[in-house]
């Protein structure tokens, strides 16, 4: 019997596929745009622990974050991509500001991920008190994603 693939699970194959259209000079200039936004907040200028992640090849590109956090001598960690607990990694007892990436976003905030629960397990245990940045491109906020009790709203969401 064929089962129908769960809403989530259809909206992620969606993204994935508008995500592999996406050429390296969209993804360049999409993401210089989204850093030069993320560099305007005022919760990224008053942030002392800030919490980055090692960018997939579909994700958005934020090395002039980190290359920031150097400049004003402000701790950034960095979650590899290959991370599955926040136990591999040594992160701060407080996080101040986590930019969390993610295959859709909605209007209201909810964030669609890859369906691991890593990030969701962050947000909810020690970065549960940091300012959480959702950020993709443009083509990925959508009017509603599909939730779960456990999906952690962002408090904010940066597009190009």
């Amino acid at each position: 019997m064929n089962q129908s693939p769960t809403p989530k699970a259809a909206l992620r194959e969606e993204m994935r596929h508008r995500l592999r259209e996406l050429t390296a000079e969209d993804r360049q200039s999409f993401s210089e745009e989204i850093c030069e936004r993320v560099l305007g907040l005022s919760q990224w200028l008053e942030a002392q622990n800030v919490v980055l992640f090692s960018p997939l090849p579909s994700e958005p590109i934020i090395t002039p974050l980190k290359l920031d956090c150097d400049a004003r001598k402000v701790s950034a960690f960095i979650i590899p991509q290959t991370a599955r607990t926040d136990t591999e990694m040594h992160l701060p007892e407080t996080i101040d500001f986590i930019l969390v990436p993610g295959l859709a976003f909605s209007k209201d905030r909810h964030r669609l991920g890859r369906g691991g629960g890593f990030f969701d397990r962050l947000l909810a245990g020690r970065a549960k008190d940091a300012f959480k940045l959702g950020v993709g491109f443009s083509f990925q906020l959508l009017d509603t994603v599909p939730t779960e009790a456990h999906d952690i709203l962002m408090d904010a969401i940066v597009t190009d």
